[in-house]
């Protein structure tokens, strides 16, 4: 049985509390472009999350009220996170690329249409046959459900720890403000899916050594194959590339470490590892922008 009140969560779910926040005050605060560029990708990703929806509630997810009543919930608050960083970063001066226009306070919802209609269209055949490879997983493995329960525990371990990651990084007020209200959130998000991972992993045997190598083989960064393989990498080495970003990461790896099959597990730490790797041989000022414009085009 799930320890998740999934009824009380239900019950107060909304779209993230930004009364009080300073937005008048974020032009006071220089925002690095590396900061500007993490959260960029970070708004991206969260705006993405229909997308994830969209391809699992054509499994067998979709017969479980529980698994759904959630869903419903976690995709309404992720789009309103993404809505915040968006303001956030055209209070700071940033333009969203490819619309015209910055994103201010009295801007209409939803905003970055172009954007964000840009980024799945440069998805093209690859969103399908992720779609397909989501249907055919759901198919063949009986355990599928427990699948994505574990997959989103680490997906969400590892957005949460981002989000922190950032807190000890910048020295923008506002946005640490900012951030602590959306980890509230996201913390509710980690708990569901670790509490159902723990409850399916543990009565099922093939269950975990179906996701134990699936993990292992299968798993990427959230945001891979979304945003292009250098933004991913630069936000890693970016948030974990010092030394307390690899214990961040091997921290991560012990949590998932703690859920029924998964112990000894090391994706996060060799997530980072592979991402300094790439930018290390990355050709020179591949890895930099020299411009606040360039962060936001692909």
């Amino acid at each position: 049985m799930s320890d998740f009140d999934l009824d009380k969560y239900l019950r107060a779910s909304k779209k993230v509390d930004l009364s009080g926040v300073r937005w008048e005050r974020i032009r006071d605060h220089p925002l690095p472009v590396g900061e500007a560029r993490c959260l960029a990708y970070m708004m991206d990703i969260e705006t993405h999350t229909v997308i994830f929806l969209r391809d699992l509630l054509a499994t067998r997810a979709a017969f479980e009220p529980d698994v759904t009543a959630f869903l419903s919930c976690w995709v309404y608050e992720e789009l309103w996170h993404g809505e915040a960083f968006s303001r956030f970063l055209g209070e700071a001066g940033y333009d969203l690329a490819p619309d015209g226009e910055r994103v201010w306070g009295d801007a209409p919802y939803p905003s970055r249409a172009a954007r964000n209609a840009w980024i799945r269209r440069k998805i093209g055949g690859r969103g399908y046959a992720s779609h397909l490879a989501t249907l055919a997983a759901a198919a063949l493995v009986k355990d599928f459900v427990a699948l994505h329960m574990a997959w989103g525990a680490v997906n969400e371990l590892t957005t949460l720890t981002s989000y922190h990651r950032l807190i000890a990084t910048t020295e923008h007020p506002v946005l640490v403000e900012l951030l602590e209200r959306v980890i509230k959130d996201e913390r509710r998000h980690f708990a569901f899916y670790r509490s159902q991972a723990r409850m399916r992993l543990g009565r099922s045997r093939q269950a975990r050594r179906v996701v134990r190598w699936a993990l292992e083989h299968l798993w990427a960064p959230a945001g891979t194959g979304v945003r292009p393989q250098q933004e991913t990498d630069f936000t890693i080495a970016y948030l974990f590339g010092d030394a307390e970003g690899l214990a961040a990461a091997r921290g991560m790896d012990q949590t998932i470490g703690e859920l029924p099959g998964l112990a000894g597990l090391r994706i996060c730490a060799a997530a980072r590892g592979a991402a300094m790797r790439r930018l290390r041989w990355a050709q020179p000022n591949e890895g930099h922008l020299t411009t606040p414009l360039a962060a936001f085009r692909a």
